[in-house]
């Protein structure tokens, strides 16, 4: 009874994730609870649980050293947990994940799948509503004061075209969760393909790819583009030079496919303003928010400077960004107004927030914890199936070269859901391994 309640709200805590971020906190809460409780737990052995571990413990250490040098002032850990620590609580989506039985890995697999499907579709339901689709949620049972409409592209013959968000608040939200789904829709379709499914299994994918492709263009997050172009490369690199299984025949034929989008998406561009100032952005167009990036990692790098070892402390970003802003305005008064109005809530670059916030030492443990998933991808005998649905958390790291995905609480449960789920074959490969040394020694 307990695992079965452990099972369905953790399915629930996953496929929420695209509905609301609150509902899918409440149900990973529940999962792990029960979790808690489960007669058999793993052993959780693994590099990426090493690493992980190590990297949140020189996190409590910065704010102990804080603490410390605040004078053992309890208003800093409270501050601490009130900003970037608060997001600790997302590694149990890492760890829930991990008591699901051998018998329901295709249950868990289904689960993310649905996640995938409820973006594609909220996604591309929100390219043509005036209104953002989470309002026409929430209006039904409150009052809410946010602005109610989405950002308007121009129009395809009458159809007037909107940036979608599927049912997230920013379009930098949405794009970084179709970030994590599009990779896997890219080699789902090359699989059937490859396997020689049937003809209607693989137009279904052929569509599915296409409408995930549409709703990411439109949804024109550059961070998310680029991370995605990164998960599709690592995983191709696999195929072509790991698994050996793309021969020329299917190289020719995939151009073929590219081909046709492009020639598509060139029609599109020529013909509508909306693909047009979708495309622009994608070949070098400036949007107005490029400029802002290189303003407020000017004034980040000082922070670094200043201390390398243990960062500003969590929760001091805020304050600390404004007094280097301020110095770099003086510094610079031509550009005192870009320096003024430069967006400043994070560093809009993950390793330099957190190197700022945690100091080298942190950033250090992030490149290890890529390289760490990158080798399990690489190494470990992870199912074809699995892979596809994870490549894209290789891609979340090139993602946060230019915004900061890992201070996103929405996108990062995700992330670390899809961690958990790697990390579940990497448990169980260790496990293996160990039963071999085992009966070897026997």
């Amino acid at each position: 009874m307990i695992y079965r309640f452990y099972r369905s709200f953790l399915a629930l805590s996953i496929i929420s994730c695209a509905l609301s971020v609150s509902l899918s906190q409440l149900f990973l809460l529940l999962s792990f609870v029960f979790f808690l409780f489960l007669n058999e737990k793993p052993k959780l052995a693994s590099n990426l649980v090493k690493i992980l571990f190590v990297f949140y413990l020189w996190q409590i250490v910065t704010v102990l050293y804080h603490f410390a040098a605040a004078g053992f002032d309890l208003n800093s850990i409270k501050q601490a947990f009130r900003d970037e620590m608060k997001d600790i609580f997302l590694v149990t989506a890492f760890v829930s994940v991990q008591g699901i039985k051998k018998e329901d890995k295709a249950y868990l697999y289904k689960t993310f799948f649905i996640f995938s499907l409820v973006i594609i579709f909220t996604g591309f339901i929100s390219i043509f509503s005036m209104t953002r689709l989470s309002r026409l949620i929430s209006d039904l049972y409150k009052t809410s004061s946010s602005w109610p409409y989405q950002h308007h592209y121009g129009n395809i013959g009458a159809l007037n075209i909107y940036l979608p968000i599927g049912l997230m608040n920013t379009h930098l939200t949405f794009g970084g969760l179709l970030a994590f789904i599009f990779p896997g829709f890219v080699f789902r379709l090359y699989d059937s393909w490859y396997n020689k499914s049937p003809k209607m299994n693989i137009t279904i994918h052929a569509v599915l790819l296409l409408l995930v492709s549409v709703v990411f263009l439109f949804n024109n997050a550059r961070s998310s583009l680029l991370g995605a172009l990164v998960s599709v490369s690592f995983g191709f690199y696999i195929l072509v030079f790991i698994d050996k299984d793309i021969s020329k025949k299917m190289i020719k034929r995939t151009s073929f496919i590219l081909l046709g989008f492009l020639i598509l998406l060139f029609v599109g561009y020529k013909s509508t303003n909306a693909v047009k100032r979708v495309v622009d952005p994608l070949f070098g167009g400036e949007k107005h928010t490029d400029s802002g990036r290189t303003f407020i990692w000017d004034s980040t790098f000082p922070l670094i400077q200043e201390n390398p070892i243990f960062g500003i402390g969590s929760g001091n970003y805020q304050k600390e960004i404004e007094i280097s802003r301020k110095n770099k305005e003086k510094e610079n008064r031509e550009l005192a107004f870009f320096y003024e109005v430069t967006q400043r809530g994070h560093a809009h670059n993950d390793y330099f927030h957190l190197t700022a916030v945690f100091g080298f030492p942190q950033s250090v443990l992030y490149l290890i914890l890529f390289a760490t998933i990158m080798y399990h991808l690489l190494n470990s005998n992870v199912p074809k199936s699995i892979r596809f649905m994870t490549y894209g958390l290789v891609g979340f790291f090139a993602s946060g070269l230019l915004q900061c995905y890992f201070q996103d609480d929405e996108v990062l449960i995700v992330f670390y859901f899809l961690l958990g789920y790697l990390n579940y074959y990497a448990e169980e490969n260790l496990n293996s391994e160990s039963s071999q040394k085992m009966s070897k020694v026997g």
